[in-house]
């Protein structure tokens, strides 16, 4: 067991790097987060802004329309293309890496702390299955300790997403040149044909709608679709979890089975905000820290039935809270803090 200590004058604080505090450096940390997570809100007010103007149709959304048709009939005709740009990744990546945003970002592997093993990670087409909780507000743990984190870069993932973001022209580019795929049964069963590594987040909206600041939930009680699917095509899981997601927004915690039910139509029933200039962004004084278990070992099995896949759901959930309750006394806030399951 790791010895319990919490923060310490050892860790590394962002906030107090020299070259983070100048114009260049806080221009750097904010803007590009400030783009990632605001496009995506940005597009949902102006479609709505639209198709909630006067009828008949204005020319701004006549325009909008043929601009749909085009850009439609394009991903149309190219739909099995995966449309990465490398370029992107890598610049998203070193940006993230030279001006993180966060106080402290970090990915420790179990195998890492526990052996010494400085070679925690995948290589490429090992059929291995990352699942990431919390999903917090904003998926922070998944996209700045996961996605656009440099650990993650040798292990070539295909990142798992919610299905409503590539419904936004450009949102829906910007995902697929960061490696990004949806998180439909049909997308992930496609991965899983070739045996490339996946990231995901199976708490998914409800995960999100859960939140509460200080508060450890997870929603995976009912989540058995990603087990069928890793049984089915062979892959290892490593249950990963990120101290710290629950302190980067603040959210509105009543009402929680009336967002719960919003959550069946697709709509995210989470009402949030972070820093008070702009609400979408999370707060920065936040240790993040995700942890990833070693890997649970599943049998590969094509037509698994209930039993078996209720089995392998069990030893994932208890999986999971051995991880967090083995790593809680170094990472966590609160080292007493319970583990809560939906």
């Amino acid at each position: 067991m790791p010895q319990a200590c919490g923060r310490t004058s050892a860790w590394l604080d962002n906030d107090a790097r020299p070259e983070l505090q100048t114009l260049h450096g806080r221009i750097l940390r904010f803007v590009l987060l400030w783009y990632l997570f605001g496009l995506w809100i940005v597009g949902l007010a102006s479609f709505i802004g639209i198709w909630t103007a006067a009828t008949p149709l204005p020319v701004l959304v006549q325009v909008y329309l043929v601009g749909m048709i085009a850009y439609e009939s394009y991903h149309y005709v190219t739909r099995n293309a995966l449309h990465e740009w490398p370029l992107i990744r890598r610049v998203v990546r070193y940006v993230f890496l030279h001006y993180p945003y966060f106080r402290l970002n970090a990915v420790a592997a179990a195998a890492a702390i526990e052996e010494n093993d400085v070679t925690p990670y995948v290589e490429p087409d090992k059929r291995a299955l990352f699942t990431f909780h919390p999903h917090g507000v904003l998926t922070c743990g998944f996209s700045f300790n996961g996605a656009h984190h440099m650990a993650f870069q040798r292990a070539a993932c295909r990142w798992i997403s919610a299905e409503n973001l590539f419904y936004f022209p450009i949102m829906r580019d910007i995902l697929h040149w960061m490696e990004f795929s949806s998180s439909t049964k049909t997308s992930m069963e496609n991965t899983m044909r070739t045996g490339q590594n996946l990231c995901l987040l199976p708490g998914g909206f409800e995960e999100a709608t859960l939140y509460q600041r200080g508060k450890h939930r997870v929603y995976i009680q009912k989540r058995f679709g990603f087990i069928k699917l890793a049984l089915q095509h062979g892959y290892d899981i490593y249950p990963a979890y990120t101290f710290g997601e629950e302190y980067t927004y603040h959210a509105f915690p009543y009402l929680q089975w009336l967002r719960l039910q919003l959550n069946r139509f697709r709509i995210p029933g989470v009402i949030f905000f972070g820093i008070p200039f702009c609400f979408f962004m999370p707060r920065s004084d936040v240790d993040l820290i995700t942890v990833i278990g070693k890997p649970l070992r599943l049998p590969h099995i094509d037509n698994p039935s209930r039993d078996e896949v209720k089995e392998n759901h069990d030893k994932y959930v208890e999986a999971l809270r051995d991880l967090f309750d083995r790593y809680k006394c170094v990472y966590a806030a609160d080292p007493d803090a319970e583990l809560e399951i939906f």
